[in-house]
């Protein structure tokens, strides 16, 4: 299965629209992907296989004044059909090059 990885910006969210069950935890609104897009901090980056949405990652630009911006990954989610075929690690690194293209020096992640 060829898995294409997509950077959303502003404006994307015709593309979550057709997403696998499982991929979110709720069905996207609009609204709130608008939202979080235009935080310059916040990112999303999706896995897309004909068509179809397998695969979200989210994170975060937590920036400090007393030490170094932290990249942290809020969520991956990849339905159980969709697992085990490296998507999360494509979704991760693609995500991680992100982090240290915006002067990133700790990537964090949610237990």
């Amino acid at each position: 299965m060829d898995v294409e990885i997509v950077r959303l910006n502003p404006g994307d969210d015709a593309l979550v629209m057709r997403a696998a069950e499982e991929v979110f935890d709720e069905p996207v609104r609009p609204d709130r992907l608008a939202a979080y897009l235009r935080e310059p901090a916040h990112f999303i980056i999706i896995a897309v296989a004909e068509g179809i949405v397998v695969g979200q990652c989210a994170a975060v630009i937590h920036r400090h004044p007393d030490k170094v911006s932290e990249f942290y990954v809020d969520e991956v989610g990849i339905p159980p059909a969709f697992q085990r075929q490296g998507i999360a690690t494509k979704m991760l690194d693609a995500m991680f090059e992100l982090g240290r293209e915006h002067g990133c020096e700790e990537a964090l992640g949610r237990h």
